[in-house]
């Protein structure tokens, strides 16, 4: 059996591919100076555009498809394809028209997908359309008036990214996509391990020696999704845990930080293995309405610790700043002789 992560200890769980960004365009394509310099906020893309509406897709979700794999192996050896999410995936009608949410210059046209470059280095990917016939490489756009195109089926969103100083950023962060509330509380909801070899219990916290541990978090999305992403959960912004010994706690560390950019990231150094995306794909067939599983990597290995009781706290924030705390019981084993 290929599924080497196994939970250990459970709590209460709370639980609510699209295309990666696209390089941002150098200022000398542009011909000249294009309108839409950078104002402190914008609104959504599709109407109303003062009024939030409902993300199923979050920023640094996993992008998983383990074509070839069976359900739920995933991971550095395994075959398929690991990304991140690079924007949010804005719930919308087919037929929906998006529109620019800055004023700017269209830079490209695929199929599919339109993007829109702006002053300062920045630039914006609307994808999962059909593209405006109007719409060409050079044109000008501007905010909430020029039609890039209507929101396709099967897919039933738009997915939103925007590129500030050639890195990829969350359209969450503040000051930028608004208005935008959250009100959802985050979690981690289970402690994760994987021996590599095969997969097995414990007892009472009891950590083996040779296993390597992973935090598993959840956020709700902040409003409710409709259709078939309806409940499933999300990423949270940001994944932090210490450790207690001897009656001290360590520092903070973070596992995950997806509260602006995630240039740089390497997926595996984040998520661990045995993590998946929602409705993910495996052994050849879409597993419709399945949530996702998040696990994050974190700089544990139990071989390293001296035998004795721990305790393990993780820290889980969403892109708003609500946040919760879980803590977990650990025992290691003295080695064996």
């Amino acid at each position: 059996m290929r599924n080497r992560k196994r939970r250990i200890i459970k709590t209460s769980a709370a639980v609510g591919v699209a295309a990666a960004g696209v390089a941002v365009a150098l200022t000398l394509l542009l011909g000249g100076a294009p309108a839409g310099a950078r104002s402190p906020v914008y609104h959504w893309p599709i109407k109303p555009f003062d009024r939030q509406h409902p993300i199923r897709g979050a920023y640094g979700d996993p992008r998983t498809f383990a074509y070839d794999e069976p359900f739920g192996v995933t991971g550095r050896a395994d075959s398929g394809s690991f990304s991140f999410h690079t924007g949010v995936d804005i719930v919308g009608e087919p037929g929906t028209p998006v529109y620019p949410v800055v004023s700017g210059r269209v830079w490209k046209v695929v199929r599919g997908g339109v993007v829109v470059v702006c002053r300062n280095s920045r630039d914006f990917q609307y994808w999962h359309l059909r593209v405006h016939p109007d719409v060409k490489v050079g044109q000008q756009v501007v905010a909430e008036k020029t039609v890039l195109g209507w929101i396709k089926r099967p897919f039933d969103h738009v997915h939103l990214g925007e590129t500030d100083n050639h890195r990829q950023w969350n359209p969450l962060a503040p000051g930028h996509l608004q208005p935008y509330a959250d009100h959802t509380t985050p979690r981690a909801i289970a402690l994760d391990f994987s021996d590599g070899r095969s997969p097995h219990l414990t007892q009472g916290g009891l950590l083996p020696r040779s296993d390597e541990v992973a935090i598993e978090a959840v956020d709700p999305p902040a409003m409710p999704v409709p259709g078939p992403f309806a409940g499933l959960p999300q990423t949270p912004a940001l994944v932090e845990w210490r450790l207690r010994s001897t009656g001290e706690w360590s520092p903070w560390h973070i596992a995950a930080d997806f509260r602006e950019k995630i240039y740089g990231l390497i997926f595996w150094n984040v998520y661990a293995a045995g993590t998946y995306q929602n409705a993910p794909v495996f052994d050849r067939h879409l597993n419709a309405g399945v949530p996702g599983r998040y696990l994050f990597d974190i700089d544990l290995k139990p071989s390293e610790l001296s035998p004795g009781s721990y305790k393990l706290e993780a820290r889980v924030t969403d892109i708003r700043g609500n946040r919760s705390t879980t803590t977990w019981p650990l025992e290691i084993p003295a080695p064996a002789h």
